[in-house]
């Protein structure tokens, strides 16, 4: 009956902290504030602030002190404090850290050496009474400081996307920054748990904390990197169940977490660095991290934050003494962090008014600190008071800085290649193929099969977009033998990588481009169903060249083509006619694109940009005008259509440096005129969308069907 009695007055404690988290988190988002001060919220009034002077009997009744109660709770909360890491590791970027290497290296270490020492500095002129240990006061200081001189990269983008600067050079200046503070935070957080866990202060223990700290960090940026990677890769490829992503990612994190406390240093470290190699696995797709994302931020967030609040005691703030305590915390993180990051903003070689907006963006402290004195609470570095105080100066900074921020960033102006950047990013951001991720490829041996490996090879290296072949074979390759799909694709992936010139923009920090062993992997097609079960793993394009006939009866595709059109979510790039290919492959490809004003007619010139680009070649845009509309209405409006379509294309050709040249016909029956075109201009490749029609099953309607079958040339087809 205790047991159960115990479980009940559990389940109530979370019913509670959930609803009212939620209920106040929203109420915090609608005043335009971050939802976890109302987590923070629901827990004070949960606490001995209201709940317990109010009706301290019922209040005990709910949360009562008993060990067995406190410890399911505080295990939901620093599984919490594991998740909620895990997720801001995801979201850090560490390229954006590169990029302007000065400008953060300096913001970030002076503007967080000003207020740690300012707050150690504090911690010391502290009364002892104020000290959980005061023969321990140096950890206690240690905390203190760590705590007054982080940043929140959550908050700290939250707040950038709220004002509109996160996209700006500056916002993301002052984002870069604050991931570094993230990541300092951490390691510092590291070595003061190891001094903590010693007892003792020396030189030996702080070296062993920051030896293991430095192998941990190295093997996980390296050699960990690869491996989860891989991992990620594989489960997503090769497991059935249900979610398998999530489950390896937890996984991962808790074998990282695990790592850090056995060597010494804090598990906070490993979920850290855990989220950080997660967020740059290649496959990692909106859907997998949205649904880790729904599942932290719906239940162990909430949690967290409202157990957080469980433990201030706003009555402590009361007393005048601590009130000033309280004052005086706030005031030192906020002119420390200011002046530090300022100085530092100026050393790095911004301006004046760029390092005063950075300086403001960089004091909002929300979450981390939070979770920074929920660590200290636990490990008995800082008590119920000092706890308090450090919450509310999160609150109160993090609540200070939006307005602060909007009005110095109205103050910097827009230089005109951070405009340009903008305008294109806004453009890109309508397009398709940089989204795309993973393509699958699906050939054999036939002149089409050899096109498409061609054609996927140039896209994949200049894309880089991890890829998976699947022989189009009667008998598939044994285990261990190589793939002749896979060779293929390979060699033409190799050939278009070494055509790449290197970066020459050393600021620009870009990513080293993948090899071809790293990009192209093989698979066999045993199973009539193999390549439906393959297109369920997160592609976002698939190529197709096989021998057989593309079409059959009543335009319809070739058996196992039909089950990956069927089946298939994203563009299919259909070869047809690969025999026609004149010229060697690494020639230029001037590509004719019918262009229809539909979607899958432009995700047809984008892959045209990407093979024209990539061999130097050029693209023809054709458009055809109908002449029978029905009135002068209708057909001046067709004609602008089809205008802003031509633009278009010039526009997606002057952005990757493809000439485009735009042609029109005026034509009741377009497929005609593509015809003449293709017949005429003797280009390498026609590159043609069609969207799909709907029955049965999808199949092309008679117009695509006719041109597949007159059209002597070869063609690439995007169906959709």
């Amino acid at each position: 009956m205790a047991a159960d009695h115990t479980l009940a007055i559990f389940i109530t404690e979370l019913i509670l902290l959930l609803f009212f988290g939620r209920l106040l988190g929203e109420v915090m988002a609608r005043i335009g504030q971050p939802a976890i001060f109302g987590q923070l919220l629901a827990g004070i009034l949960l606490g001995p602030s209201v709940f317990g002077a109010l009706l301290p009997d019922l209040r005990h009744l709910v949360f009562p002190d008993t060990p067995a109660l406190k410890s399911m709770i505080d295990a939901v909360s620093q599984i919490g404090i594991l998740l909620l890491l895990l997720l801001t590791g995801m979201e850090t970027n560490l390229s954006l850290v590169n990029r302007r290497r000065r400008a953060v290296v300096s913001s970030s270490l002076f503007g967080i050496a000003v207020p740690f020492g300012c707050g150690v500095l504090l911690a010391y002129l502290l009364p002892a009474s104020l000290l959980p240990s005061p023969e321990a006061r140096l950890v206690t200081a240690l905390f203190l400081g760590t705590a007054l001189s982080i940043s929140s990269v959550k908050i700290v983008a939250m707040v950038l996307m709220e004002v509109g600067a996160i996209r700006r050079d500056l916002g993301q200046l002052i984002l870069a920054t604050a991931i570094l503070d993230d990541t300092i935070a951490w390691v510092i957080i590291a070595v003061i748990a190891g001094i903590a866990a010693h007892g003792s202060v020396s030189l030996a223990n702080i070296g062993a904390s920051l030896a293991g700290t430095a192998i941990f960090l190295a093997v996980s940026l390296t050699v960990g990197r690869r491996l989860v990677a891989r991992l990620i890769v594989w489960v997503n490829d090769n497991m059935t169940i249900d979610v398998p992503v999530i489950t390896a990612i937890l996984l991962v994190m808790l074998v990282m977490a695990l790592t850090t406390d056995l060597i010494g240093v804090h598990t906070a470290l490993g979920a850290f660095i855990a989220g950080v190699l997660v967020g740059q696995s290649p496959i990692l797709t909106e859907h997998i991290e949205g649904e880790l994302r729904g599942f932290i931020i719906a239940f162990f967030s909430p949690v967290f934050f409202a157990v957080a609040g469980l433990g201030m005691d706003l009555r402590t703030l009361l007393d005048p003494a601590l009130l000033l305590v309280t004052v005086a915390i706030i005031a030192v993180a906020s002119a420390g962090k200011f002046l530090g990051a300022l100085a530092g903003g100026k050393l790095g070689g911004l301006t004046l008014r760029e390092s005063l907006a950075m300086a403001t963006g960089l004091n909002a402290r929300g979450s981390t600190e939070v979770i920074i004195a929920s660590i200290g609470l636990a490990m008995g570095a800082l008590n119920h008071q000092l706890y308090t105080m450090i919450v509310a100066m999160a609150v109160v900074t993090t609540m200070v800085m939006p307005p602060t921020l909007r009005w110095m960033m109205a103050r910097v102006p827009l230089r005109e290649d951070e405009a340009k950047r903008l305008e294109t990013e806004d453009a890109e951001a309508r397009e398709s193929v940089p989204k795309m991720e993973r393509a699958l490829v699906l050939v054999d041996d036939s002149a089409n099969g050899r096109l498409a490996a061609q054609l996927a090879g140039i896209f994949v290296a200049h894309r880089q977009v991890l890829t998976t072949v699947l022989d189009h074979a009667r008998k598939p390759h044994e285990k261990g033998e190589a793939s002749p799909g896979r060779t293929l694709l390979a060699g033409f992936v190799n050939s278009a990588l070494e055509k790449i010139p290197p970066a020459v923009d050393g600021t620009a920090a870009e990513p080293a481009l993948l090899s071809d062993e790293q990009l192209v992997h093989s698979k066999t097609t045993a199973g009539d169903d193999a390549v439906e079960k393959e297109v369920g793993k997160g592609y976002s394009i698939a190529f197709v060249g096989i021998a057989d006939p593309v079409l059959h009866a009543a335009h319809r595709f070739e058996e196992s083509l039909q089950r990956l059109v069927d089946s298939f979510d994203g563009p299919v790039a259909i070869v047809v006619n690969g025999e026609y290919l004149s010229g060697a492959a690494d020639t230029p490809l001037d590509v004719l694109v019918p262009t229809g004003g539909t979607q899958e007619a432009r995700v047809a010139t984008e892959i045209a940009l990407v093979l024209a680009k990539a061999t130097q070649g050029s693209v023809a845009a054709l458009h055809v005008f109908d002449p029978q509309a029905d009135t002068d209405l209708l057909r001046g409006r067709a004609r602008r259509m089809g205008m802003s379509v031509l633009v278009d294309a010039h526009r997606l050709g002057k952005r990757s440096g493809v000439p485009v040249k735009g042609l029109t016909a005026t034509n009741a029956k377009p497929d005609s005129e593509i015809r003449r075109a293709a017949r005429r201009g003797r280009y390498d490749l026609v590159v043609m969308g069609a969207s799909l029609r709907h029955g049965e099953t999808r199949f092309l309607g008679p117009r695509s069907a006719a041109l597949l079958r007159d059209i002597r040339a070869p063609i690439l087809l995007i169906a959709r």
